[in-house]
């Protein structure tokens, strides 16, 4: 690693703190957690235990929801994960590793993948119902964020200080994918397909990436924030919008024209990131980029969460009952006020209403007319 790369590791304490902060804090102390090794911090001899039934589990810290054939799957901490037909009745089934599962998604009706901590993996054939471990590495000890299948046998796996694999074997195997791109180590938190097949990237510290052949090569985009993006919807044939930190937003209505970040524009940031004045104070974290529009808000909630619902509509879910619905033609964000103040990790409409996941467990919320 140069000496660059080493100066914007240094930034970690001010970036993680702030990501800490609002992306989902428990998931970053989990890394903290006391192990055997002294010298290490890691305890490289943890095995994966299966999930325990909990009675209050639809009440307990959940990360992840998505839809699977008629129903719904959830995920959360210990293993956590819960079935449901309808959003309203749920159950615990067991699993075979009780770390903190983070993501969750689905291929079809039938096919899916659950991610958390300790580089857990967990597979399911059979819509939820039951799950296989596709691995565990304790030893690694990081958190993968995102999983993200094209079919059966080929997808990618995105996760702590960079991490980024992909399987051509269904997940029975992992080989990492090098690229200069993730030299200085971000944590990538989400991982999507655009509408014109393409993927885009994203993660701490402003960090955007886009490939055009699933994953083999990446490039890195220039981009309007420097702070956290823990999420991101696709719009249309390949647009998107990005959300993260302090409630910013931003859409690009055509990915494939946005600036790519030059070396130029990355010996700028990581000169930035050597000056810890300026980083932590004095620069503005958003700037204008040509292919981004920032999406206006007065709200400074972190956004952890989003998805689109039937009629097409992007919704953003975050801290304190936020959930704010994205006007393009404005520029802005809109906030749907509920008659809570629950934190929201990821949420989805459904039945007249949404399906929201977070430190309160699952809930089924009406939304006002």
């Amino acid at each position: 690693m140069n000496r660059h790369a080493l100066s914007l590791r240094k930034l970690a304490a001010l970036s993680s703190l702030a990501a800490a902060v609002a992306f989902p804090v428990y998931l970053f102390a989990q890394e903290a957690e006391s192990s055997g090794d002294e010298d290490t911090g890691t305890d490289t001899t943890l095995v994966a235990r299966p999930s325990v039934e909990a009675p209050r589990a639809v009440s307990s810290l959940l990360l992840g929801i998505a839809k699977a054939g008629s129903g719904y799957v959830a995920v959360g901490q210990r293993g956590g994960v819960l079935l449901s037909e309808d959003g309203k009745a749920w159950k615990q089934v067991p699993t075979p590793a009780d770390a903190t599962l983070v993501r969750v998604r689905f291929l079809d009706d039938t096919h899916g993948w659950a991610v958390g901590y300790d580089g857990t993996i967990l597979a399911t054939e059979d819509a939820g119902k039951t799950w296989t471990l596709a691995q565990f590495d304790a030893s690694w000890g990081k958190p993968y964020f995102d999983i993200l299948f094209f079919d059966t046998s080929n997808g990618l796996v995105a996760g702590g200080n960079g991490a980024l694999k992909r399987t051509a074997d269904g997940g029975k195997t992992w080989e990492t994918i090098e690229s200069s791109v993730f030299e200085d180590q971000p944590n990538l938190y989400n991982l999507v397909t655009l509408g014109d097949g393409s993927l885009l990237l994203t993660g701490e510290r402003g960090f955007l990436a886009r490939s055009v052949d699933r994953g083999s090569t990446w490039t890195q985009l220039k981009s309007p924030y420097t702070g956290s993006y823990f999420g991101t919807v696709p719009d249309g044939a390949n647009g998107a919008v990005m959300f993260g930190l302090r409630g910013n937003a931003f859409h690009a209505a055509d990915l494939s024209k946005a600036a790519v970040l030059t070396e130029a524009d990355l010996a700028a940031l990581r000169e930035l990131a050597a000056n810890p004045e300026a980083s932590g104070s004095l620069a503005n974290p958003i700037s204008e980029v040509a292919g981004w529009t920032r999406l206006a808000s007065e709200d400074t909630e972190s956004l952890f969460g989003g998805s689109v619902s039937d009629d097409g509509q992007v919704l953003l879910f975050g801290a304190n009952g936020r959930v704010m619905k994205a006007d393009f033609a404005a520029g802005a964000l809109n906030r749907i006020v509920l008659p809570t103040n629950i934190n929201m990790n990821m949420g989805l409409a459904a039945a007249g209403g949404l399906i929201v996941v977070g430190t309160s467990g699952v809930q089924a919320l009406p939304v006002p007319n």
